[in-house]
């Protein structure tokens, strides 16, 4: 029979607790990893399809689909690239990392007066949908969630502003 110092046993212990720990970090490391590598990518340039509902007119100029989107994805940005924005085209930032982005840009109303707002993006990630969200000091407010799925982008849109709020889906397929 052998017969161990407490000092052993708590030695044996201590490193049973420390070797479940470091699997247990390992694991969790694994599962981080692969959900990084599940994110897709939307670069591209991609043509609008159709809407549901069909024709769908965006909220008086807000929201509107673009013909054309120009998305540009790095390792901690989306760049957008359309006039879904109003009615002048432009080029919009989300940081990929949930931090805001806050600029000066030019709106217009309906009635054709400009102004300078404050615009502000938001980007986060549900699992491999990436949600957008965009605000202007013009009240309005947009949020789109993104996804890929057999070769189409399909954003899911809502919308809000002094007037009537709207929601669609919209699908656009990867063109040059």
């Amino acid at each position: 029979m052998t017969i161990r110092s407490t000092s052993t046993c708590a030695r044996a212990h201590a490193h049973a607790r420390a070797c479940a720990l470091l699997v247990t970090l390992s694991l969790s490391l694994v599962s981080v990893v692969a959900t990084a590598q599940q994110r897709p990518n939307f670069t591209g340039t991609w043509k609008y399809v159709s809407s549901t509902p069909p024709n769908y007119p965006g909220s008086n100029g807000w929201g509107v689909p673009s013909p054309t989107v120009v998305l540009t994805q790095t390792g901690n940005e989306l760049t957008i690239e359309s006039g879904q924005f109003g009615a002048t085209p432009m080029k919009v930032v989300y940081k990929l990392d949930g931090t805001d982005t806050i600029w000066d840009g030019t709106s217009s109303s309906q009635s054709g007066s400009t102004a300078v707002v404050k615009w502000r993006t938001k980007a986060s990630w549900d699992g491999n949908r990436l949600v957008l969200y965009t605000w202007n000091t013009a009240l309005n407010q947009m949020r789109d969630i993104m996804s890929l799925s057999g070769g189409q982008l399909t954003i899911v849109r809502a919308t809000e502003q002094p007037g009537p709020s709207t929601n669609a889906t919209l699908t656009y397929t990867k063109g040059s």
